[in-house]
């Protein structure tokens, strides 16, 4: 049944063009909240999924995020990855001031909000950036952004979420918690990394882009059960892997890994994880005028910070454009998912207005992307001409 919705969504998304993270949701919500289609025994078997399709949906994204970080790029990307970083860390702090201020929140609890709410969702973003006729070094930006703060978002979130479980810390023992938290994470991930590279080299012919993801979900597994940084050692993992090539000419080993073949199945999984969480936070969603508010409020201040940071970084033709690439999407509906599962006031409220502000996030990107699209294309049209219409002068 999930699978279905998934396709009548994404239907419905190439027919109509709104966001299909709406189609999904909205679909929930006729289902459950509003409809009551789905019985709630079913509904609670969804509810035991839940941790299970994250951790899927965590190693999915982490992999895909550290795969495209290229280490021979990293200077050309900065400004993505700057942005990436500022995208997590400014709504960290804002958040966490105005949900102290306005609704008197524990400063840790708004931190762990506006981590989760900083997210621009790749989902919509890279479609997008892919259809539009723009400049390769705007799409790269757009692409790295997008891709980058995901990645970070989630390496803070674990971090604040042991903080918050942790209440018996102290500073130095949370510093050595943290450090052996991340240690086995790297050793673990630069072990299997290379490990791996070196058994591509052996497998050669071989479905080797299946087994790398596995390998994936292996490391996740093992790592976790050390007690380590599981997302981090994917991400580590991933940056080897989507490094393979110049790893390759230093070892003098010759891979191929089909990444065209993996990004197939990484797809796959993608659209399964992506379509289950988004229907099923439409169903467990509380419709709350009160959560309503909350949410408009949050995500003006995601929009003022927004403005703010592209204005500060983009050159003007652009802006316009970047700062429509806003909409939240599947890492805020995963990390939010988490919280949900574990219960609790704070981690409750988190949840229902993540999923209020992705969906006001994505009903304002899509009007917002089209306008400025059109706009953008059309100035490089003008820019292409010009330099004619001037030497006829």
């Amino acid at each position: 049944m999930i699978i279905l919705i998934g396709y009548l969504g994404d239907a419905l998304f190439r027919a109509t063009r709104i966001p299909e993270i709406l189609i999904l949701m909205l679909i929930g919500i006729i289902l459950v909240p509003l409809g009551h289609l789905v019985p709630d025994r079913y509904v609670e078997v969804l509810r035991l999924f839940a941790p299970l399709f994250g951790s899927i949906a965590l190693v999915i994204i982490m992999f895909d995020g550290g795969r495209k970080i290229d280490f021979g790029s990293l200077t050309a990307s900065a400004l993505g990855l700057l942005m990436g970083l500022l995208d997590i860390l400014l709504p960290m702090f804002v958040i966490a001031l105005i949900m102290n201020y306005l609704f008197g929140w524990p400063y840790i609890y708004g931190a762990m909000l506006g981590t989760i709410v900083g997210e621009t969702t790749a989902v919509v973003i890279v479609p997008v950036a892919s259809r539009i006729k723009i400049p390769s070094d705007l799409y790269n930006l757009a692409v790295t952004e997008a891709t980058f703060n995901s990645v970070v978002e989630i390496l803070i979130f674990y971090l604040l979420l042991v903080l918050i479980t942790g209440s018996s810390f102290t500073p130095q023992s949370y510093a050595k918690y943290v450090v052996d938290y991340l240690s086995v994470a790297v050793f673990m991930g630069l072990v299997v990394g290379f490990l791996w590279l070196f058994a591509l080299n052996v497998l050669k012919g071989t479905r080797g882009y299946v087994a790398t993801i596995g390998v994936a979900f292996l490391l996740y597994g093992v790592v976790d059960y050390l007690g380590g940084a599981a997302v981090v050692s994917i991400l580590i993992f991933a940056m080897i892997i989507g490094n393979y090539r110049a790893i390759g000419q230093h070892l003098n080993l010759f891979i191929d890994i089909h990444e065209k073949d993996m990004e197939i199945v990484e797809g796959e999984l993608e659209f399964i994880v992506r379509t289950f969480f988004f229907v099923f936070i439409g169903m467990i969603a509380l419709l709350s005028f009160t959560y309503f508010i909350y949410s408009l409020v949050i995500t003006m201040f995601l929009l003022l910070i927004r403005y703010i940071e592209v204005r500060a970084m983009i050159k003007k033709e652009y802006r316009g454009f970047v700062f429509s690439l806003l909409p939240r999407g599947l890492t805020v509906a995963v990390l939010s998912s988490i919280l949900y599962s574990m219960g609790g006031t704070y981690f409750n409220d988190i949840f229902y207005l993540s999923f209020m502000v992705i969906i006001l996030t994505n009903i304002i990107a899509s009007a917002a992307i089209s306008r400025s699209a059109h706009s953008l294309e059309k100035s490089i049209e003008t820019g292409k001409e010009s330099p004619s219409n001037g030497s006829s002068d």
